[in-house]
């Protein structure tokens, strides 16, 4: 009786073993892809650092400490990458809105003497809908930021 209880806790202490084994080298080969996502991080490559925390966070559902810190990362990457967005949209718009308002400016000149073309009030049109599509996306991005700084306090 004695020998079949020894037995049972030795196989309890076997697997309790292996299992805590298991996780530590689950939390190291998470650990290894979220040192590899801040090098992605620290040299600009957001993209690439926030596919490889989605990595993780697929192949490593149960190493906890890893998520949480590969979450933080992610948080910061999208809005680094956010931020670059609204910086160079901001700059093409500035571009865009000039050279719209001195397109404009010089179609409905022209448009008062009816010597408009067709072209030149397609061109005209084309660069507003162009204008148009930098201030959405410049919006979205402005949108996203906060959302993730929001969700980044909580």
């Amino acid at each position: 009786m004695k020998a079949l209880h020894f037995t049972a806790m030795l196989t309890f202490c076997a697997v309790l073993a292996v299992t805590g084994c298991g996780e530590n080298a689950t939390e190291k080969k998470a650990g290894k892809l979220l040192e590899q996502a801040q090098q992605f991080f620290d040299k600009g490559d957001y993209v690439k650092a926030t596919a490889t925390i989605d990595s993780l966070r697929k192949n490593f559902p149960d190493a906890l400490e890893a998520r949480k810190k590969g979450l933080r990362l992610f948080q910061e990457a999208e809005l680094k990458r956010a931020q670059d967005i609204v910086e160079r949209t901001d700059t093409a718009l500035q571009r865009v809105e000039k050279e719209y308002q001195e397109l404009k400016t010089q179609v409905d000149k022209l448009r008062e003497k009816s010597a408009a073309t067709v072209e030149q009030l397609r061109a005209v049109n084309l660069m507003r809908v162009k204008r148009d599509s930098l201030k959405t996306v410049f919006d979205v991005e402005c949108a996203k930021i906060k959302y993730i700084k929001k969700k980044m306090e909580e």
